[in-house]
């Protein structure tokens, strides 16, 4: 087992277990000798790990062959309540999430989930896959998943080769290249951030003059510079804030420093009405799916990206729910974002083990402007895709893997604090798949939360829909459904703003 693989095996805690949980719906009844099949051919014959426990032997963690590997261990059945539909389907769910795996078995199940309505004249059924992180990472275990289906199409590539050099003298030349253009930027930039300080106030003097009552009177370089500057003293992981004031979004060794400053400096998750230590039990919610096409419109209306469109909706669903438990203050918070370094294709290959780094986007909250919010977050994400926080943070997590466990853990938990929780974004199949026989309907999935997070975010593209999915510790956001009504609230006033069609 590689040493990063045995990090995620020791950071289970009863109440942040390290499983990455997978729902598909149907809107028909699955055959359970089907699923018995493509399970047995295409997941246990083809990975040896789903069909291997982890022991400890002189200290180190190993995958060995389970002598008394059974499949009714890990193939299960369960029948929702009356009336079955999705709201009994989300209680199931969220009360899968906090049941730990027996160590002595692989560690992995599959469920078939039946008495399941979609709509109340449709027999329909689902299946959760719950997989631990030590298996593999949510990209690899998204791809296996989709493996035992029935793909149309070609299949979207997931995860790429980690931007590297390679010898000590390309490592000297490109630092030196990098260097040198970030010196004229910055020098650049300063200037043109000093000229607009400068000519501020006789601008700001003149639209007082024709408007005394003009916000817009306040000189807008100054005013930016001192907000940024009080901000700073806040939290010092601010500084992200102030470089951007000197240099262009692309100036890779700029935010560089920028993303080593906001993974050293930040200090931990702000307290919000969601803050404290979580319990054991789990809930889940999703918003209605979303139209992909209409998604890509508001993103073209506005210059951004679809993943900006998304994140700009989750925002908005974050703040109307702290606005809406009385919490006005909070401007931002922290995600974990997985980043995938290694690409991979379950035909060719049968090695999984967890590839990604993660990286920290700090997500703007309380923007009512949409267009406004939509630049900020994709200012944000081009100062992260323009910086190798990939690989900081992948050298810094193999670094932690390699510490002595309790340190490591330690490390781990000091990260993990400094955000509320995880956020991805899948791209999955772009058109219809199969599993067993039956066409699925939609599908969702959460990965696990470490430390004191208390959130999970997934965000999921599947035949030209988009779905999200919210898990949250039941204790200290017992309302998970609710956030995802409010994010469907959010993209409902976004395309009332931005019409597509």
């Amino acid at each position: 087992m590689s040493t990063q693989d045995a990090l995620w095996l020791t950071m289970d805690r009863p109440n942040n277990l390290m499983v990455i949980d997978s729902l598909m719906w149907f809107s028909s009844e699955l055959d359970p000798d089907r699923v018995r099949s493509v399970i047995t051919e295409r997941l246990v014959d083809r990975f040896a790990v789903f069909s291997a426990r982890p022991v400890q032997v002189d200290g180190d963690w190993r995958w060995e062959a389970d002598t008394e590997f059974d499949l009714d261990n890990h193939l299960r059945t369960a029948q929702l309540p009356a009336p079955g539909g999705f709201d009994e389907l989300r209680d199931w769910v969220g009360s899968q999430r906090s049941i730990a795996f027996d160590r002595a078995h692989p560690l992995w199940t599959a469920t078939i989930v039946t008495g399941f309505h979609p709509e109340a004249d449709v027999q329909g059924s689902a299946m959760m896959l719950r997989t631990h992180h030590s298996l593999a990472d949510g990209v690899r275990l998204t791809q296996v998943m989709f493996s035992m289906c029935d793909v149309e199409g070609d299949p979207v590539p997931v995860g790429k080769t980690l931007r590297r050099s390679t010898t000590p003298v390309a490592i000297a030349t490109s630092t030196f290249k990098q260097v040198s253009s970030s010196a004229v930027d910055v020098a650049g930039s300063s200037a043109r951030t000093a000229a607009r300080a400068a000519t501020a106030p006789v601008k700001g003097m003149a639209r007082l003059m024709a408007d005394p009552y003009s916000v817009m009177g306040v000189p807008a370089t100054l005013r930016e510079a001192a907000d940024r500057a009080a901000a700073l003293v806040r939290n010092p992981a601010r500084l992200t804030d102030v470089t951007s004031l000197f240099s262009s979004e692309d100036n890779r060794p700029v935010n560089d420093v920028s993303s080593t400053a906001k993974l050293l400096l930040a200090s931990p998750s702000v307290t919000t009405v969601w803050s404290g230590e979580p319990g054991v039990a789990k809930g889940v919610g999703w918003a209605p799916d979303l139209s992909l096409p209409a998604v890509k419109a508001i993103g073209r209306a506005t210059g951004t990206t679809v993943n900006d469109v998304l994140l700009g909706a989750v925002s908005g669903a974050l703040t109307r729910y702290l606005r809406g438990h009385g919490d006005d203050a909070i401007d931002e918070v922290m995600w974990m974002v997985p980043v995938s370094i290694r690409p991979f294709d379950p035909a060719e290959t049968d090695e999984l083990g967890n590839h990604f780094a993660l990286v920290a986007l700090r997500m703007p909250l309380g923007i009512a402007d949409i267009s406004e919010r939509l630049a900020e977050i994709h200012r944000r994400m081009d100062r992260i895709k323009s910086s190798d926080e990939p690989l900081i943070t992948f050298s810094v997590q193999w670094a932690i893997s390699g510490a002595p466990r309790p340190v490591a853990k330690g490390l781990t938990n000091y990260f993990a604090n400094k955000a509320v929780g995880v956020l991805t974004n899948v791209p999955g199949p772009r058109g219809p798949i199969g599993f067993a026989g039956t066409t699925v309907a939609g599908t969702m999935a959460w990965a696990p939360c470490s430390g004191d997070q208390v959130m999970t975010i997934c965000i999921f593209s599947y035949n030209g829909r988009v779905s999200v999915g919210f898990g949250t510790d039941a204790t200290l956001i017992p309302d998970a459904d609710r956030l995802g009504d409010l994010f469907h609230e959010e993209f409902d006033e976004m395309c009332a703003a931005f019409p597509t069609s």
